[in-house]
């Protein structure tokens, strides 16, 4: 499913306003017009609703997901709220080349449709909606292997917490891994989208990188057996390990090699695919291992996005993710955009940033700048600076900041404009070289 456009009639900070995710019909790439767009950056003043765009998006898929839920099972409990949002709003998709549409007039007969709970009205009318659309089967064979949706919001880091932190023996137990997760699994994770911030850290990461766990628990009970043995001497033991190491291929030198490293690397780090204290070990370029309590939250930003997005496999679906940039220096965020799309390379991407630098990676197509008009209200308008352009360029253009310097660099500028002038007009050579010298060293220290 990938989202072709929103319009809004009145709804949070916006009234009248329609969005179309679509390359237009001039695209210089000819097989994508009109096709979905494959990555959409929303970016723009706070408070002109960046989030809301994604919240609103996020709550499409919520009534897909709960409405295929209970086409599955007529008892499961449900949530109105999400529903209620398409009183005023219209959201477009296509999936196996069929358009399909949420708004309002699904919920016009919600009267009319109590024959499964009397309590969620709103999810009664998504049951019938979704029924009548005549995908449940193709869903449920999507929903086996992928998700529909992920949305990765600024609580992020907080879920790292038992992806870094070190393990005590009880937690390497992989039944013990399980049995906690398991009631919170059979009514959430087994849902066709994933909210990071929904779960518990401990839930999350035994789901992700339960093969992680499970790589883990088996070395350590083939170790055990081994030792128990006591007919081992330490290089045979060694030996009879690394055997089946190789028998076995470690998942974190999946994730080093195909998700992580080549952005680790920009900081230095890179995956230990040896280490087994936690879930994932960093070490420096010198082979130093940190312990993920030292790591920055920047890095724990990387750690904790990147892998859902590589390892939660969405194909046919969205991702959502707010700030990208967040803790992370412009250097980092110049590969963000590409490091994220190259982890899921057939999702369609929505970003809300505040970063020209992110903005940059998006051609002007896929920008969506919100902005107010003079009057308050929030309007949005396509990009015009080029994929790649100088940031700068992008706030120019695209945001009409002809002066990026702050007062103490316009008052300089003025000063060196005015002592351009004063060296024309000077007949003294000695005057004239001191005021040289100093235009010099004031063009030198702020590059003008």
């Amino acid at each position: 499913m990938k989202i072709t456009g929103i319009n809004i009639g009145e709804y949070r900070q916006f009234k009248n306003i329609k969005f179309d995710f679509t390359y237009p019909e001039d695209y210089h790439d000819e097989s994508k017009r009109g096709k979905p767009l494959e990555k959409v950056c929303f970016i723009g003043q706070s408070g002109t609703g960046k989030t809301t765009l994604l919240n609103t998006i996020w709550d499409f898929f919520q009534v897909v997901s709960t409405s295929f839920q209970r086409l599955g099972n007529k008892q499961i409990d449900l949530n109105d709220e999400p529903y209620k949002t398409f009183r005023n709003v219209t959201i477009r998709c296509s999936y196996i080349e069929n358009e399909i549409t949420l708004d309002n007039s699904v919920f016009e007969k919600v009267a009319d449709w109590k024959d499964l709970d009397e309590k969620s009205l709103y999810a009664t009318a998504g049951f019938h909606w979704l029924n009548d659309l005549k995908i449940y089967n193709n869903l449920k064979e999507l929903t086996r292997t992928e998700k529909l949706a992920l949305y990765i919001d600024e609580a992020a880091v907080s879920t790292s917490k038992n992806l870094l932190e070190e393990r005590d023996s009880t937690d390497r137990n992989i039944v013990s891994i399980k049995g906690q997760a398991s009631s919170f699994s059979d009514t959430k994770i087994e849902e066709p989208i994933l909210g990071l911030s929904e779960y518990p850290s401990e839930v999350l990461w035994s789901t992700i990188l339960g093969d992680i766990d499970l790589y883990d628990n088996e070395l350590k009970q083939f170790a055990a057996n081994l030792v128990s043995k006591n007919s081992f001497s330490e290089s045979r033991l060694i030996t009879q390990i690394s055997q089946w190491q190789k028998e076995h291929p470690n998942p974190r030198a999946d994730l080093a090699e195909n998700c992580l490293n080549q952005i680790l690397n920009l900081l230095y780090l890179e995956v230990d695919t040896d280490g087994t204290e936690s879930r994932l070990v960093l070490k420096t370029n010198y082979n130093e291992q940190i312990s993920g309590r030292y790591l920055s939250t920047g890095v724990k930003q990387l750690l904790a996005t990147s892998i859902p997005i590589y390892k939660i496999k969405i194909n046919n679906g969205v991702i959502l993710f707010d700030e990208p940039e967040r803790s992370l220096f412009p250097d980092i965020q110049r590969e963000l955009i590409k490091h994220y799309t190259s982890l899921a390379p057939k999702a369609q991407f929505f970003f809300a940033t505040h970063s020209p630098i992110i903005a940059s990676a998006f051609e002007p197509c896929e920008r969506f700048i919100l902005y107010f008009n003079e009057i308050g209200e929030v309007k949005c308008r396509n990009g015009v600076a080029p994929i790649g352009d100088d940031p700068n360029d992008v706030l120019r253009q695209d945001f009409g900041l002809n002066e990026l310097m702050l007062d103490e660099g316009l008052e300089a500028h003025q000063e060196y404009r005015r002592l351009g002038s004063m060296i024309r007009q000077e007949t003294d050579d000695k005057r004239k070289n001191e005021l040289i010298a100093k235009r010099i060293e004031l063009g030198n220290r702020y590059n003008f």
